[in-house]
Protein backbone atom coordinates (compact mmCIF):
# COMPACT_ATOMS: atom_id res chain seq x y z
CA UNK A 1 0.00 0.00 0.00
CA UNK A 2 1.67 3.28 -1.19
CA UNK A 3 0.99 6.75 1.45
CA UNK A 4 2.07 9.95 1.55
CA UNK A 5 1.48 12.44 4.56
CA UNK A 6 1.09 15.96 4.71
CA UNK A 7 1.11 17.79 8.22
CA UNK A 8 -0.34 21.07 7.90
CA UNK A 9 -0.18 24.06 10.60
CA UNK A 10 -2.24 27.77 10.45
CA UNK A 11 -0.33 29.75 13.44
CA UNK A 12 -1.78 27.13 16.00
CA UNK A 13 -3.85 25.26 13.81
CA UNK A 14 -2.51 21.52 13.87
CA UNK A 15 -4.17 19.76 11.03
CA UNK A 16 -2.54 16.14 9.10
CA UNK A 17 -3.16 15.43 5.51
CA UNK A 18 -2.96 11.51 4.18
CA UNK A 19 -2.97 9.84 1.35
CA UNK A 20 -3.09 6.63 1.07
CA UNK A 21 -4.08 3.81 -1.85
CA UNK A 22 -6.05 1.40 -0.94
CA UNK A 23 -14.15 4.89 -2.03
CA UNK A 24 -16.64 7.15 -0.95
CA UNK A 25 -17.70 10.53 -2.91
CA UNK A 26 -18.65 13.58 -0.49
CA UNK A 27 -21.57 15.86 -1.16
CA UNK A 28 -20.90 18.71 -3.11
CA UNK A 29 -21.57 22.44 -1.56
CA UNK A 30 -21.87 25.33 -4.08
CA UNK A 31 -20.99 28.68 -3.00
CA UNK A 32 -23.24 31.85 -3.78
CA UNK A 33 -22.63 35.03 -4.63
CA UNK A 34 -22.07 36.31 -0.90
CA UNK A 35 -19.65 33.80 -0.36
CA UNK A 36 -16.56 35.08 0.53
CA UNK A 37 -13.16 35.57 -2.57
CA UNK A 38 -11.81 31.70 -2.96
CA UNK A 39 -8.83 31.46 -1.72
CA UNK A 40 -8.29 34.99 -0.63
CA UNK A 41 -9.24 36.86 2.91
CA UNK A 42 -11.11 39.59 1.73
CA UNK A 43 -11.40 41.08 -1.78
CA UNK A 44 -9.75 44.39 -1.40
CA UNK A 45 -7.26 46.64 0.46
CA UNK A 46 -7.67 49.76 0.18
CA UNK A 47 -4.38 52.49 1.14
CA UNK A 48 -5.02 55.96 2.16
CA UNK A 49 -2.24 56.25 4.41
CA UNK A 50 0.59 58.59 4.67
CA UNK A 51 0.29 61.40 2.34
CA UNK A 52 -2.63 59.95 0.93
CA UNK A 53 -6.27 60.98 0.97
CA UNK A 54 -7.64 59.72 3.52
CA UNK A 55 -10.62 58.27 1.96
CA UNK A 56 -12.82 55.56 4.45
CA UNK A 57 -15.55 54.72 1.82
CA UNK A 58 -14.94 53.19 -2.03
CA UNK A 59 -18.29 53.46 -3.55
CA UNK A 60 -17.36 51.33 -6.71
CA UNK A 61 -16.32 47.94 -4.11
CA UNK A 62 -19.66 48.76 -2.05
CA UNK A 63 -21.48 49.37 -5.39
CA UNK A 64 -20.01 45.53 -6.38
CA UNK A 65 -20.53 44.09 -3.43
CA UNK A 66 -17.11 43.61 -2.36
CA UNK A 67 -15.56 43.33 0.78
CA UNK A 68 -12.45 45.28 2.04
CA UNK A 69 -10.12 46.63 4.69
CA UNK A 70 -8.49 50.06 4.78
CA UNK A 71 -5.62 51.96 6.85
CA UNK A 72 -6.58 55.58 6.61
CA UNK A 73 -4.43 57.44 9.10
CA UNK A 74 -1.42 59.63 8.68
CA UNK A 75 0.98 57.43 11.39
CA UNK A 76 3.78 56.39 9.13
CA UNK A 77 4.61 53.81 12.02
CA UNK A 78 1.24 52.57 12.43
CA UNK A 79 0.72 52.21 8.51
CA UNK A 80 3.85 50.20 8.44
CA UNK A 81 3.39 47.40 11.28
CA UNK A 82 0.19 46.83 8.94
CA UNK A 83 1.98 46.83 5.31
CA UNK A 84 5.29 45.11 6.99
CA UNK A 85 4.10 43.19 10.20
CA UNK A 86 5.20 43.28 13.29
CA UNK A 87 6.17 40.84 16.19
CA UNK A 88 3.25 38.72 16.60
CA UNK A 89 2.11 39.21 13.10
CA UNK A 90 5.24 38.76 11.00
CA UNK A 91 3.73 38.77 7.61
CA UNK A 92 1.54 42.00 7.94
CA UNK A 93 -2.01 41.85 6.61
CA UNK A 94 -1.37 42.25 3.17
CA UNK A 95 0.40 38.97 2.80
CA UNK A 96 0.10 35.17 3.58
CA UNK A 97 2.54 33.59 5.49
CA UNK A 98 4.24 32.50 2.31
CA UNK A 99 3.98 35.68 1.04
CA UNK A 100 1.33 34.81 -1.17
CA UNK A 101 -1.61 37.86 -1.50
CA UNK A 102 -4.09 38.44 1.13
CA UNK A 103 -6.43 40.28 -0.44
CA UNK A 104 -7.55 39.64 -4.17
CA UNK A 105 -6.80 43.88 -5.28
CA UNK A 106 -5.02 46.77 -3.43
CA UNK A 107 -6.36 50.13 -4.05
CA UNK A 108 -3.83 52.60 -3.61
CA UNK A 109 -5.83 56.35 -3.63
CA UNK A 110 -4.57 60.04 -4.46
CA UNK A 111 -1.92 62.59 -3.08
CA UNK A 112 1.88 62.42 -2.84
CA UNK A 113 3.25 58.92 -4.56
CA UNK A 114 6.80 59.73 -3.86
CA UNK A 115 6.32 60.77 -0.50
CA UNK A 116 3.73 58.07 0.41
CA UNK A 117 6.36 55.84 -1.38
CA UNK A 118 9.35 57.04 0.96
CA UNK A 119 6.59 56.53 4.02
CA UNK A 120 6.55 52.97 3.29
CA UNK A 121 10.00 52.53 3.67
CA UNK A 122 12.08 49.87 1.92
CA UNK A 123 10.43 46.71 3.64
CA UNK A 124 6.71 48.25 2.68
CA UNK A 125 7.67 49.15 -1.26
CA UNK A 126 8.68 45.36 -0.83
CA UNK A 127 5.89 44.15 0.27
CA UNK A 128 3.75 45.71 -2.22
CA UNK A 129 6.25 44.25 -4.98
CA UNK A 130 6.15 40.84 -3.49
CA UNK A 131 2.28 41.15 -3.41
CA UNK A 132 2.24 42.07 -6.78
CA UNK A 133 4.53 39.07 -8.34
CA UNK A 134 2.77 36.58 -6.39
CA UNK A 135 -0.78 37.49 -7.61
CA UNK A 136 -2.42 39.94 -6.24
CA UNK A 137 -3.46 43.29 -8.71
CA UNK A 138 -2.85 46.31 -7.94
CA UNK A 139 -5.28 50.06 -9.11
CA UNK A 140 -4.13 53.14 -8.20
CA UNK A 141 -5.60 56.70 -9.02
CA UNK A 142 -3.52 59.98 -9.94
CA UNK A 143 -0.86 59.42 -7.27
CA UNK A 144 -1.66 55.44 -6.53
CA UNK A 145 -0.68 55.50 -11.01
CA UNK A 146 2.01 57.26 -10.32
CA UNK A 147 3.08 54.98 -7.47
CA UNK A 148 3.04 51.62 -9.25
CA UNK A 149 5.58 53.09 -12.05
CA UNK A 150 9.21 53.19 -12.60
CA UNK A 151 9.73 57.62 -12.78
CA UNK A 152 8.15 60.30 -14.44
CA UNK A 153 8.35 62.29 -17.92
CA UNK A 154 12.04 61.94 -19.05
CA UNK A 155 13.36 60.87 -16.19
CA UNK A 156 16.22 57.64 -17.13
CA UNK A 157 16.74 56.42 -13.35
CA UNK A 158 14.29 54.66 -11.47
CA UNK A 159 12.29 57.20 -8.99
CA UNK A 160 12.82 56.29 -5.06
CA UNK A 161 9.47 55.85 -3.32
CA UNK A 162 7.91 53.87 -6.66
CA UNK A 163 7.10 50.49 -6.92
CA UNK A 164 8.47 49.83 -10.36
CA UNK A 165 6.14 47.41 -11.22
CA UNK A 166 4.47 49.54 -13.88
CA UNK A 167 8.03 49.23 -15.26
CA UNK A 168 7.85 52.47 -17.68
CA UNK A 169 7.75 56.06 -17.00
CA UNK A 170 4.39 57.93 -16.93
CA UNK A 171 3.92 61.35 -17.72
CA UNK A 172 2.58 64.52 -15.61
CA UNK A 173 -0.45 66.46 -17.15
CA UNK A 174 0.54 69.13 -15.47
CA UNK A 175 -3.55 70.12 -15.16
CA UNK A 176 -4.89 70.90 -11.78
CA UNK A 177 -8.29 70.65 -10.67
CA UNK A 178 -10.25 70.07 -14.26
CA UNK A 179 -12.74 68.13 -15.79
CA UNK A 180 -11.87 65.94 -18.16
CA UNK A 181 -13.43 63.47 -20.52
CA UNK A 182 -12.77 60.35 -20.87
CA UNK A 183 -13.14 58.13 -24.13
CA UNK A 184 -13.34 54.23 -24.10
CA UNK A 185 -11.86 52.57 -27.37
CA UNK A 186 -13.98 50.01 -28.53
CA UNK A 187 -11.30 47.24 -28.03
CA UNK A 188 -11.02 48.65 -24.46
CA UNK A 189 -11.51 45.39 -21.75
CA UNK A 190 -13.72 47.99 -19.90
CA UNK A 191 -16.80 47.22 -22.16
CA UNK A 192 -16.97 43.65 -21.04
CA UNK A 193 -17.91 44.35 -17.93
CA UNK A 194 -19.98 48.08 -18.38
CA UNK A 195 -21.49 50.29 -21.25
CA UNK A 196 -21.10 53.93 -20.89
CA UNK A 197 -22.82 56.88 -22.25
CA UNK A 198 -22.93 58.07 -26.01
CA UNK A 199 -19.74 56.93 -28.22
CA UNK A 200 -18.65 55.62 -25.12
CA UNK A 201 -17.95 58.97 -23.41
CA UNK A 202 -17.88 59.09 -19.64
CA UNK A 203 -17.50 63.53 -19.09
CA UNK A 204 -16.33 65.42 -16.46
CA UNK A 205 -14.05 63.51 -14.41
CA UNK A 206 -12.51 65.08 -12.13
CA UNK A 207 -8.46 65.61 -12.72
CA UNK A 208 -5.85 66.97 -9.93
CA UNK A 209 -2.22 66.67 -11.12
CA UNK A 210 -2.57 63.21 -12.54
CA UNK A 211 -0.72 61.37 -15.04
CA UNK A 212 -1.35 60.08 -18.75
CA UNK A 213 0.24 58.09 -21.26
CA UNK A 214 1.35 58.34 -24.81
CA UNK A 215 -0.28 56.59 -27.74
CA UNK A 216 2.41 57.75 -30.29
CA UNK A 217 5.95 56.32 -29.23
CA UNK A 218 7.45 54.35 -26.45
CA UNK A 219 8.68 51.50 -25.30
CA UNK A 220 5.34 50.84 -23.27
CA UNK A 221 3.15 50.26 -25.84
CA UNK A 222 4.16 46.63 -26.66
CA UNK A 223 2.63 45.46 -23.15
CA UNK A 224 0.40 48.51 -22.20
CA UNK A 225 -3.57 47.88 -22.29
CA UNK A 226 -5.04 50.75 -23.26
CA UNK A 227 -8.32 51.26 -21.07
CA UNK A 228 -9.24 54.93 -21.88
CA UNK A 229 -8.31 57.96 -23.67
CA UNK A 230 -8.18 61.27 -22.43
CA UNK A 231 -10.39 63.94 -24.68
CA UNK A 232 -9.23 67.36 -24.11
CA UNK A 233 -8.30 69.47 -27.12
CA UNK A 234 -5.92 71.66 -26.85
CA UNK A 235 -4.35 70.22 -23.57
CA UNK A 236 -1.25 68.30 -22.96
CA UNK A 237 -2.30 64.74 -22.30
CA UNK A 238 -5.26 65.00 -25.29
CA UNK A 239 -5.93 61.64 -26.95
CA UNK A 240 -3.10 60.34 -24.75
CA UNK A 241 -4.24 57.26 -22.14
CA UNK A 242 -5.96 57.88 -19.15
CA UNK A 243 -6.74 54.39 -18.13
CA UNK A 244 -4.05 51.81 -18.87
CA UNK A 245 -3.17 48.33 -18.03
CA UNK A 246 -0.23 45.76 -17.64
CA UNK A 247 -0.07 41.94 -16.85
CA UNK A 248 2.46 39.82 -18.88
CA UNK A 249 3.01 36.99 -16.72
CA UNK A 250 0.13 34.51 -15.78
CA UNK A 251 1.90 33.99 -12.19
CA UNK A 252 1.30 38.05 -11.03
CA UNK A 253 -1.53 40.70 -11.02
CA UNK A 254 -2.87 43.12 -13.56
CA UNK A 255 -1.99 46.58 -12.51
CA UNK A 256 -4.83 49.19 -13.87
CA UNK A 257 -3.47 52.86 -13.05
CA UNK A 258 -6.50 55.61 -13.62
CA UNK A 259 -4.89 59.16 -14.47
CA UNK A 260 -8.00 61.15 -12.84
CA UNK A 261 -10.24 60.66 -10.33
CA UNK A 262 -13.19 58.90 -10.89
CA UNK A 263 -13.61 57.07 -7.53
CA UNK A 264 -15.90 59.45 -5.18
CA UNK A 265 -18.55 59.39 -7.69
CA UNK A 266 -21.57 57.09 -6.22
CA UNK A 267 -23.65 57.38 -9.76
CA UNK A 268 -23.64 57.03 -13.50
CA UNK A 269 -21.09 56.91 -16.14
CA UNK A 270 -18.20 58.13 -13.92
CA UNK A 271 -18.99 55.22 -10.86
CA UNK A 272 -19.53 52.44 -13.78
CA UNK A 273 -15.80 53.39 -14.83
CA UNK A 274 -14.32 52.61 -11.77
CA UNK A 275 -16.53 49.64 -11.32
CA UNK A 276 -15.23 48.08 -14.77
CA UNK A 277 -11.59 49.28 -13.71
CA UNK A 278 -11.98 47.52 -10.53
CA UNK A 279 -13.27 44.19 -12.18
CA UNK A 280 -10.73 44.18 -15.13
CA UNK A 281 -7.98 44.35 -12.28
CA UNK A 282 -9.65 41.92 -10.23
CA UNK A 283 -9.77 39.19 -13.33
CA UNK A 284 -6.50 39.84 -13.40
CA UNK A 285 -5.43 37.91 -10.50
CA UNK A 286 -1.93 35.08 -10.55
CA UNK A 287 -2.67 31.97 -11.12
CA UNK A 288 -2.79 29.13 -8.55
CA UNK A 289 0.51 28.17 -7.36
CA UNK A 290 1.74 24.51 -6.79
CA UNK A 291 3.18 24.20 -3.16
CA UNK A 292 4.44 20.67 -3.97
CA UNK A 293 4.64 17.31 -5.16
CA UNK A 294 2.91 14.61 -2.75
CA UNK A 295 5.01 11.66 -2.53
CA UNK A 296 4.00 8.28 -1.24
CA UNK A 297 5.23 7.42 2.15
CA UNK A 298 6.58 11.04 3.06
CA UNK A 299 5.56 13.36 5.23
CA UNK A 300 5.31 17.52 4.31
CA UNK A 301 5.53 19.46 7.16
CA UNK A 302 3.84 22.50 6.53
CA UNK A 303 5.05 24.93 9.97
CA UNK A 304 7.00 27.55 8.67
CA UNK A 305 6.50 31.24 9.71
CA UNK A 306 7.00 34.07 7.29
CA UNK A 307 10.75 34.69 9.16
CA UNK A 308 12.14 31.36 7.89
CA UNK A 309 11.35 31.87 4.49
CA UNK A 310 10.40 28.74 3.29
CA UNK A 311 7.41 29.52 1.49
CA UNK A 312 6.99 26.10 0.16
CA UNK A 313 6.37 24.83 3.84
CA UNK A 314 4.42 27.58 5.56
CA UNK A 315 1.54 27.81 7.59
CA UNK A 316 -1.62 28.16 5.77
CA UNK A 317 -3.07 31.71 6.70
CA UNK A 318 -6.97 32.52 7.24
CA UNK A 319 -9.18 32.56 3.59
CA UNK A 320 -6.11 31.09 1.87
CA UNK A 321 -5.67 27.77 -0.06
CA UNK A 322 -2.61 25.44 -0.18
CA UNK A 323 -2.48 23.34 -3.56
CA UNK A 324 -0.28 20.29 -4.14
CA UNK A 325 -0.23 17.41 -6.77
CA UNK A 326 0.14 13.69 -6.98
CA UNK A 327 0.46 11.11 -9.57
CA UNK A 328 -2.12 7.61 -9.31
CA UNK A 329 -0.48 4.96 -11.34
CA UNK A 330 -2.18 2.52 -12.86
CA UNK A 331 -1.32 -0.04 -10.27
CA UNK A 332 -3.51 2.18 -7.72
CA UNK A 333 -7.06 0.97 -6.79
CA UNK A 334 -8.25 3.44 -4.16
CA UNK A 335 -6.40 6.60 -2.74
CA UNK A 336 -7.59 7.74 1.07
CA UNK A 337 -7.10 11.23 2.11
CA UNK A 338 -7.44 11.95 5.76
CA UNK A 339 -7.38 15.38 7.14
CA UNK A 340 -7.11 15.91 10.93
CA UNK A 341 -6.65 19.27 12.86
CA UNK A 342 -5.99 19.71 16.61
CA UNK A 343 -8.28 22.54 17.30
CA UNK A 344 -11.57 24.28 16.38
CA UNK A 345 -10.81 25.41 12.88
CA UNK A 346 -12.63 24.30 9.30
CA UNK A 347 -10.24 22.66 6.81
CA UNK A 348 -11.89 21.83 3.52
CA UNK A 349 -10.46 19.41 1.73
CA UNK A 350 -10.69 19.22 -2.14
CA UNK A 351 -9.41 16.56 -5.09
CA UNK A 352 -9.48 16.88 -8.51
CA UNK A 353 -7.48 16.73 -12.34
CA UNK A 354 -8.88 20.40 -12.61
CA UNK A 355 -6.80 22.98 -10.44
CA UNK A 356 -8.58 25.65 -12.00
CA UNK A 357 -11.72 24.72 -10.63
CA UNK A 358 -10.84 22.80 -8.15
CA UNK A 359 -12.99 24.34 -5.32
CA UNK A 360 -16.13 25.25 -7.42
CA UNK A 361 -16.42 22.60 -10.19
CA UNK A 362 -18.98 19.78 -9.35
CA UNK A 363 -16.81 17.05 -10.33
CA UNK A 364 -14.47 18.17 -7.47
CA UNK A 365 -14.68 15.78 -4.53
CA UNK A 366 -14.69 17.37 -1.51
CA UNK A 367 -14.80 17.33 2.43
CA UNK A 368 -16.34 20.54 4.13
CA UNK A 369 -17.51 21.33 7.07
CA UNK A 370 -16.13 21.25 10.56
CA UNK A 371 -13.84 18.22 12.15
CA UNK A 372 -11.49 15.89 11.29
CA UNK A 373 -12.01 14.30 7.15
CA UNK A 374 -11.31 10.90 5.25
CA UNK A 375 -11.74 11.08 1.31
CA UNK A 376 -11.55 7.30 -0.30
CA UNK A 377 -12.23 7.59 -3.98
CA UNK A 378 -10.93 5.18 -6.68
CA UNK A 379 -9.21 7.87 -9.27
CA UNK A 380 -8.05 7.54 -12.74
CA UNK A 381 -3.70 7.31 -13.40
CA UNK A 382 -2.34 10.81 -14.09
CA UNK A 383 -1.83 13.37 -12.52
CA UNK A 384 -4.08 15.04 -9.02
CA UNK A 385 -4.85 17.84 -7.10
CA UNK A 386 -5.31 18.69 -3.75
CA UNK A 387 -6.49 21.81 -1.93
CA UNK A 388 -6.57 22.85 1.46
CA UNK A 389 -8.93 25.72 2.51
CA UNK A 390 -9.03 27.46 5.70
CA UNK A 391 -12.43 28.32 6.12
CA UNK A 392 -11.92 30.50 9.02
CA UNK A 393 -11.37 34.63 8.20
Amino acid sequence: MKTAVLLLRRASVHSVLMLVTIGSLFAQTDSDSSSPPVGFYKDLFMSSGVNLSSRKSLPAAESLGLSYEYYAGKDAEIQNRLMTGEQHDTNGVLLYPDGAPRFRMIYVNGGGATNHGKSLELNGRQTLRQFFNAGGSYCGSCAGSFLSGRNVDLSNNRRLGYLHIYPYNTLNTGLKKEQLDHVIPDDSPLLKYRQFGTENRVEGVYHNNGNWMSLEKGEHLENTEILAVYDAPGKRPDQGAAIWAYKVKPETGRVVNIGSHPEGVTTGDRLSLTEACFLYSLDGTGTATIKGKLVAGETREMLANTTDKTPAFAKIGDGQIHYFSFQVESCVTTTVIDLNTEVDVQLNLYLSQDLPKIVTSVRTYRATGEGNKTMRVRLAPGTWYVAVECANR
